[in-house]
């Protein structure tokens, strides 16, 4: 496969939309690290991300351009719309019911789907014309760290991806948080760029949060 290396503007937006739209994968900027995307509801192609990654089991998170959008593949309310509503868009990966049908690789057994809006607004441009959805797991190998610039994507990937936009260095930081509905509250499945006291600060007294 001949791999693209392509700064992203406009036009190379417009491209790799057109190819996440026929089953293609794409590496990509965000507000946090690069990710690496295609259409989630494509089975074909999410087993072909997590052939690339090397992953074998986990979870692979859906970024989205709205909360509208948000609300048509899991369910937010309550408590989940509180954290939502304070921190997207931003690097928050909220883990809820699925209430569409996607890929196992997507949702697990357990049919929850894990969702967020990141902040970067050509990466909003790019999820929007891919078809408002777009999975957005970190741009690495598993057990290698995530990357924050397209030349190193593009040394790891090419030839396994069709497209790498070159978005610059993404802001230096941590990967999203990641927090998970539970029934007797939320756990923090992964403590990033949001600090568990911060979610704690947002959310009512009585809401039990699990660390």
């Amino acid at each position: 496969m001949l791999t693209q290396f392509l700064n992203i503007n406009g036009e190379s937006i417009q491209k790799a939309a057109a190819a996440i739209q026929k089953g293609g994968i794409v590496v990509y900027p965000t507000d946090t690290v690069y990710g690496l995307g295609c259409n989630p509801f494509d089975e074909k192609a999410v087993n072909r991300v997590s052939a690339v990654k090397g992953r074998s089991k986990g979870n692979l998170p859906i970024l989205v351009d709205t909360l509208g959008r948000a609300r048509e593949l899991g369910v937010i309310s309550g408590d989940v719309e509180t954290l939502a509503l304070r921190y997207w868009p931003g690097p928050l990966t909220i883990v809820v019911p699925s209430q569409a049908k996607l890929p196992f690789q997507v949702t697990g057994l357990e049919k929850m789907v894990g969702l967020r809006i990141p902040s970067r607004e050509d990466t909003l441009d790019l999820i929007s014309k891919a078809g408002g959805t777009l999975l957005g797991t970190s741009a690495n190998t598993s057990g290698n760290l995530s990357l924050r610039n397209a030349e190193d994507a593009f040394k790891v990937f090419e030839g396994k991806v069709d497209i790498v936009l070159n978005g610059g260095i993404t802001p230096p930081g941590l990967e999203s948080t990641v927090v998970r509905l539970t029934e007797s509250g939320i756990q923090v499945l992964r403590e990033g760029a949001i600090r568990s006291g911060d979610l704690r600060n947002a959310l009512p007294p009585r809401i039990k949060l699990q660390e």
